[in-house]
């Protein structure tokens, strides 16, 4: 298998990478990213201050849950 490395600098925490095979199509592309952006709304709201029961605060987070 073939595969295409992307390496993403982070400053301040090294670096990020990413090995993908050549032959993804533009649908696994599509696929892909939103795979990354709910994984990254995930970290984000994991990393938020711990919850708290404000019930406007509670419904804000579940929206940054939600897929788009």
């Amino acid at each position: 298998m073939t595969t295409q490395q992307f390496t993403i600098p982070l400053p301040d925490y090294g670096c990020a990478t990413l090995i993908l095979p050549l032959s993804l199509g533009t649908g696994a592309l599509g696929q892909l990213e939103e795979g990354f952006l709910s994984l990254l709304r995930l970290l984000r709201r994991d990393l938020r201050a711990p919850a708290t029961s404000d019930p406007g605060a509670i419904e804000f987070d579940s929206w940054l849950a939600q897929p788009r």
